[in-house]
C-alpha cells in the first residue's frame, strides 16, 4: 500500500505557536526551527504578518512536518489562501539542511486593507471555524440563497456558538459529528399546529412579533460582532457576547420605530395563514438587511467606548418582566391577555431565540429543566445554557451595566418588574461571612435600589419586600440576597467554581434610571463589611434576625439619622479601596460617591417627610 503523501510547512507568525496549530488540526506536528533565505517578514500595525521576496533578508521560523493534504487544506481556509496568502513552493534551511517546504507569501494588496486593524487570532480562528460549520450547515440547507442558511443558523440558536466554543476549548469536532448535533436540533414549530390549539391561538400574533423581535436583534450583534471585532472582544473569564448584545439593544432602540413601521409592512407582528416559522424568521433577516448600516453601529460603539472603564470585579444582572406585576409566578390561565404568563414560551422556540440573553421562564421554582410554566419572561444576561445552568459574568463595567438594563428595557416593551445584581468575588479572602448586616445598612441599600412609595391607601411601603415578591419560595423566607457558585463549563469541578455575591432587591424601572451608582455602592459595601447573605434558611434553621427586621421596616419605612448614612458611605468607600487596592480614589469613583450621597439624603428626607 502506498504512504499517504505528506508536506513540510514554513510558518512564522500565528502557527509558531503549538496551541494555535492544534487547534487548526487537532494534533501537534514534529516541527524544528528553521531560517527562509531571501524573504523579508513584515509587520505591519495591528495586521497579519506576512513574508515577501526580498534578496539577502532572512525570516525565522519552524517547519511542521509530515502534514496531511487533508492538514494543508485546514490551514489553507484559515490562511485564506488564494486571497489573503498565496501558498508557494520554497526551500528552507534547518541546522545547516535544505528542506524543500511550502509557505504562504502575503498577497500584500489585500492585506494592505487590513493595516492598522487590531486582528488577533482568536478573530481569525473564530472565522475559520464559522467557516467550517457553515460549509456543514449548506449541507444541510443546501438552498442557494444565503438568506435561508442564515436563517438556518438562527434557528439552531446556541448550537452553532457552542461548537465553536468547543473548538476554543481544544475539543475538536469533526464535520459528521457537527451535522449530527445539527440535525439533532428540532425543527421549528408548525405555527399550523400550534394555531389549532385554542389556548394557543389567542397569543399567537405576540409570541411571532416577540420571535421575530429577537430575531432581529441577534442579526444585529452579529453584524456588530464580525464588523468590530476589537469592539467587542472580552477575556474568556466573561461571556463573549456581552458587549454584541449591548450594541445591538442600543442599534434596536435607535430604529425602534422604523422598525415598528417595517415589522407592519412585512406582516411580523401577527397571524399570516399559511406562513410558516422559517418565513417570518426569513423576512425578519431581511428587515435587518434593509436597516442596518455599519456607520451608524460604529457611532454608537465609538459612544460606549468613549464612557467605558473596568473595575475589578465581574458582575452579572437578571432581569424580570410581567405584564401581571407580582403575580406572574401565580397567573391563573388566560390572566395575562399578551402572552398568558409566557406559558407557551417553549412551544414558539423562543429558549433558542433568546439564548444569548439567558431568556427563560421564571417561575422561581427549578429552571433546571425547561417545563412549561407561568411566570416572568427572564433575562439571566450572561447565562447561555439554561439547562445545567452554565454562565459567565457579562463584563466588568458598572456604567455599562447600568446602560445595558436600560436598553434591555426599552428593547422588550414588557413591564418591568424586578433586578438582580451579582457580582463575582475573589482576592485574598471571601468577601462573603457569617457577620451580620447593621439594621441601616440595609436601610441605606433600600434607599438607593428599593422601590419606596404609597400603597393604594396612601400608606408609605417598601413594595418589593411588603408585597412578598422576595418571599415566593416554598418556606416563604425573605431572599434578600444570596451566595451562589457559578460554572462556566460543564467539566469544571467545585474547585474552578466562581463564588458569586447576589442581591435580589432591586425595583426594575420603566424609565431611564441610574443603576451603575446603586451597583458600585453595592460592591463597596460588600467588600468592606463581608456580610452574610439574607436567603432561605438551611432545613430547620429559622429565618435571620436582619430579615425579620426587613419585614417590619418594610411595612413602615422611617428615616435613620445623617450619621448612619455618613457610616454606610465610609463603609463603600473603603471597599472601593479594598477593591481597587489602592489609598486613594480615582475621580469617576469619587463623583459616584457623591451621588450615592445625594440620592441617600433626598430619599431619606422624602421618608422623614412624608405625611398620608
Amino acid at each position: 500500500m502506498a504512504r499517504p503523501e505528506t508536506f513540510h510547512l514554513f510558518v512564522y507568525g500565528t502557527l509558531m505557536s503549538d496551541h494555535h496549530v492544534s487547534l487548526l488540526i487537532n494534533r501537534t506536528p514534529e516541527s524544528e526551527s528553521a531560517i527562509l533565505y531571501n524573504y523579508m517578514k513584515v509587520v505591519p500595525p495591528g495586521a497579519f504578518y506576512f513574508v515577501v521576496e526580498q534578496h539577502g533578508s532572512m525570516t525565522h521560523g519552524r517547519i511542521l512536518k509530515n502534514l496531511t493534504r487533508d492538514e494543508i487544506a485546514k490551514i489553507d481556509s484559515f490562511e485564506d489562501e488564494g486571497k489573503l496568502y498565496i501558498r508557494k513552493n520554497v526551500i528552507a534551511v534547518a541546522s545547516g539542511r535544505k528542506i524543500r517546504c511550502m509557505t504562504y507569501l502575503g498577497n500584500v494588496s489585500a492585506l494592505a486593507k487590513l493595516f492598522a486593524e487590531d486582528i488577533k487570532f482568536e478573530d481569525r480562528y473564530s472565522k475559520f471555524i464559522e467557516k467550517k460549520i457553515e460549509g456543514v450547515i449548506s449541507k444541510i440547507e443546501p438552498s442557494r440563497h444565503k438568506i435561508m442558511r442564515r436563517v438556518a443558523t438562527e434557528l439552531m440558536g446556541a448550537e452553532f456558538d457552542s461548537i465553536i466554543e468547543s473548538h476554543f476549548y481544544g475539543d475538536y469536532i469533526c464535520n459528521y459529528i457537527m451535522i449530527q448535533a445539527f440535525e439533532q436540533v428540532p425543527k421549528p414549530p408548525s405555527l399550523e399546529e400550534l394555531l389549532a390549539n385554542p389556548d394557543i391561538a389567542p397569543y399567537a400574533g405576540n409570541y411571532m412579533e416577540l420571535v421575530c423581535r429577537h430575531i432581529v436583534f441577534n442579526q444585529i450583534a452579529e453584524h456588530a460582532r464580525h464588523q468590530f471585532p476589537e469592539a467587542v472582544r472580552v477575556s474568556r473569564k466573561y461571556f463573549r457576547h456581552g458587549l454584541s448584545v449591548l450594541f445591538a439593544f442600543m442599534y434596536f432602540n435607535r430604529k425602534k420605530y422604523i422598525i415598528k413601521q417595517l415589522f407592519r409592512e412585512y406582516e411580523l407582528d401577527r397571524i399570516i395563514p399559511g406562513k410558516r416559522y422559517r418565513d417570518y424568521a426569513a423576512e425578519a433577516i431581511s428587515l435587518v438587511d434593509e436597516i442596518y448600516r455599519r456607520e451608524e453601529m460604529q457611532e454608537i460603539v465609538s459612544y460606549v467606548e468613549q464612557y467605558w472603564y473596568s473595575a475589578p470585579t465581574p458582575l452579572g444582572a437578571e432581569l424580570e418582566f410581567s405584564f401581571l406585576g407580582s403575580r406572574a409566578v401565580e397567573a391563573s390561565p388566560g390572566e395575562d391577555k399578551y402572552f398568558d404568563g409566557f406559558y407557551w414560551f417553549g412551544d414558539f422556540d423562543m429558549y433558542r431565540r433568546t439564548w444569548k440573553l439567558g431568556g427563560h421562564v421564571d417561575s422561581h421554582r427549578d429552571i433546571s429543566r425547561l417545563q412549561r410554566t407561568r411566570g416572568f419572561f427572564e433575562y439571566a444576561l450572561g447565562r447561555y445554557q439554561i439547562v445545567g445552568d452554565l454562565s459567565r459574568p457579562l463584563f466588568d463595567c458598572p456604567w455599562g451595566m447600568s446602560l445595558l438594563i436600560n436598553e434591555a428595557v426599552k428593547f422588550l416593551e414588557i413591564p418591568p418588574h424586578s433586578l438582580h445584581i451579582s457580582m463575582e468575588l475573589g482576592g485574598a479572602h471571601s468577601q462573603i461571612t457569617d457577620k451580620p448586616h447593621v439594621d441601616e445598612d440595609l436601610i441605606c441599600l433600600l434607599l438607593l435600589g428599593g422601590d419606596i412609595r404609597p400603597d393604594r391607601k396612601g400608606i408609605l411601603r417598601e413594595h418589593r419586600i411588603f408585597n412578598n415578591e422576595l418571599d415566593t419560595n416554598a418556606k416563604g423566607a425573605l431572599n434578600f440576597s444570596d451566595r451562589k457558585y457559578h460554572f462556566s463549563r460543564k467539566t469544571e469541578d467545585d474547585k474552578e467554581r466562581s463564588e458569586v455575591m447576589e442581591y435580589k432587591f432591586f425595583r426594575l424601572h420603566p424609565e431611564e434610571f441610574d443603576y451603575e451608582t446603586s451597583i458600585i455602592a453595592m460592591k463597596g459595601y460588600q467588600f468592606w463589611t463581608d456580610a452574610r447573605p439574607l436567603s432561605i434558611p438551611r432545613e430547620g434553621a429559622k429565618e435571620l434576625p436582619e430579615q425579620k427586621f426587613l419585614k417590619e421596616w418594610a411595612n413602615a419605612p422611617s428615616s435613620v439619622t445623617d450619621y448612619a448614612i455618613e457610616s454606610f458611605i465610609e463603609k463603600i468607600r473603603n471597599g472601593l479601596l479594598e477593591e481597587q487596592n489602592t489609598h486613594s480614589l480615582d475621580k469617576r469613583r469619587t463623583m459616584v460617591l457623591e451621588k450615592i450621597s445625594e440620592r441617600l439624603y433626598s430619599k431619606n428626607r422624602y421618608i422623614r417627610g412624608y405625611k398620608k
